[in-house]
Order: C-alpha cells, then structure tokens, then sequence
C-alpha cells in the first residue's frame, strides 16, 4: 500500500497520513526529500520475501550503469519548485522531517509489524535523520540499503540500524559522479578506482561482525579482475557476512550475465572462503516495484 508518492496521487484518506510541511525554521539538515512510502515485499538480499515498509530518499550522486531507480537521483527543491498540490489532499512538499516520516511509516503498517528498509537513492545522504528516526519507530527493526560509497556517514548510524545491506560495486559499472547541490555539505562521493577502493575498504570494516550482507550484481561483460579485487577485499575484510550475487535485472542497456559468468564468479567467491548465494530480484517475477 503507497502512502506517499512525489508525483502519484494519494490513495489513503488524508486523516491516515499526516503530510504537513516542515517548519521553515528548522534546519535543512533535519529533513529529508523522500520519493515514496510504501508496504512492498523485500525483493533481494538477505531477507528477500520478507513484507517490509520502504521509504524511499531522494538524491543520489553516483551513476550505476544498471540503476533501476534513475527517477531517484535528483533533488527536489526547498520550497515551491517540486511542492504540489495533491488532489483533495491539499500541499506537501517532498521535504519531510524524521516525526513526518515515522508517522508515514506507521500509517503504511498501523501494527508495527513490518521491519522499515530506507532505500534511494542513497539514504546515507541523511545521516541526521535516520539517527532521528530510530527512537520515533522503536517497535521496527531499522534496515539500511547502501551503496557503499559514504563509510564517514555509514559510522554515525550504525548504532541506529539493525541491518545493513551493503553493495559492491566495480568500477566499469559506474559513471562519473555528478555533484548534487542542494541545502547541505554531503560527503564527497568517490570518483575514481583509487577512491572508491578506499570507501569499500572502509565501509567492509565497518559493518564486519554486524547484523548485514553484501550484494554484488553480475551484468554480462564484466571484467573479471575487477571482480576479482571486490571479493578479496570482502573475504580480507569481512568474510563473515553472506554475499549475494545477483543477476543485473535487465534495464538501461545493461543486460543479464550467461550462466557461465554466474558460475566462474561463484567459484571465485567460493575459493576466497567466501558463501555466495545467487539471488535475482524477485520483483519482476511477483510483479512488484
């Protein structure tokens, strides 16, 4: 069930979804912009299958060849440029604080029942605000989908999560960064092999030991070696965590990899100790966003 969408009408009556815009004199770095709000099945990583509640941030910088959410890279403006008026259900901007979100969020799943998975775009953009949200939403376990790329924003929220859902991403998959603007300092996204190494590096100290899983998605062409380095970084760094590879679900040109490719990076992974564990999206098999 959506609760909240950008540029969807609304299908829950407004007395169940509190949309009010923040204040204007509190501070930018305590609101986020947010795409959507909905109960979905989890469809990949670790707890794929699992009804969760998603909320979905705008912004991103990095530029995945593969991305499935390409719509969740920009941001809305501050004020009047992307606030709309929503049929019957008055204004609201995209900008919420993390006491708007939680109420979203509980009127998504009024029994508290569903764990909460924040997802993007990049939801370590907003690193203030998932701290926020965990007190407001102590019932729900707190899930984070990453990529991997902000190991300075990723340290001052792990003791907020309960789960982390990490990527690994190889640089022939990605495109210059594009610098994003907006209300606040983000940190710098890695732009290059050196800098993204260090990230990755940084980030699979991080989350080793914890609740949280990697995922690598597998797109056909790609460059071994390159596959090679992000599987012993993991098996050096955190081998204890389950690495999911997942066959690139085809969008964006990019197209799914041949059996033999699965198998040759399966054997890889197995070889550095590693469990890997081959797990498509399921979304469009069960025909869900």
């Amino acid at each position: 069930m959506r609760l909240f969408c950008s540029n969807h009408q609304l299908s829950t009556p407004p007395s169940q979804v509190p949309l009010s815009a923040a204040p204007a004199r509190e501070s930018t770095a305590l609101r986020a912009p947010l795409l959507e709000v909905f109960a979905s099945i989890q469809g990949e990583g670790l707890f794929v299958g699992q009804p969760q509640v998603f909320v979905r941030f705008a912004g991103c910088p990095l530029r995945c060849l593969w991305c499935d959410t390409p719509h969740s890279w920009t941001l809305p403006g501050l004020e009047d440029s992307r606030e709309q008026t929503l049929s019957d259900f008055g204004r609201s901007s995209t900008w919420h604080t993390a006491s708007e979100i939680a109420e979203l969020v509980e009127a998504a799943d009024p029994g508290g029942q569903r764990p909460l998975s924040l997802t993007g775009g990049e939801p370590l953009l907003w690193p203030a605000v998932i701290r926020s949200l965990r007190p407001l939403l102590p019932r729900r376990r707190l899930h984070l989908e990453t990529a991997g790329a902000f190991p300075a924003s990723l340290s001052r929220v792990l003791a907020s999560l309960d789960h982390i859902s990490c990527d690994l991403k190889p640089p022939g998959d990605l495109a210059p960064p594009v610098p994003l603007g907006g209300p606040q300092d983000f940190e710098s996204a890695p732009s290059n092999t050196g800098e993204w190494r260090a990230c990755r590096r940084a980030v699979l100290a991080l989350i080793s030991g914890r609740d949280a899983a990697l995922k690598l998605v597998l797109r056909s062409g790609f460059e071994p070696a390159l596959i090679r380095e992000l599987l012993e970084d993991q098996a050096r760094l955190a081998g204890d965590l389950p690495l999911f590879l997942q066959p690139v679900t085809a969008t964006r040109g990019a197209r799914a990899p041949s059996a033999s490719e699965i198998e040759a990076v399966t054997e890889m992974a197995l070889k550095l100790g590693l469990e890997p564990r081959i797990v498509p999206q399921i979304h469009p098999v069960l025909g869900l966003r």
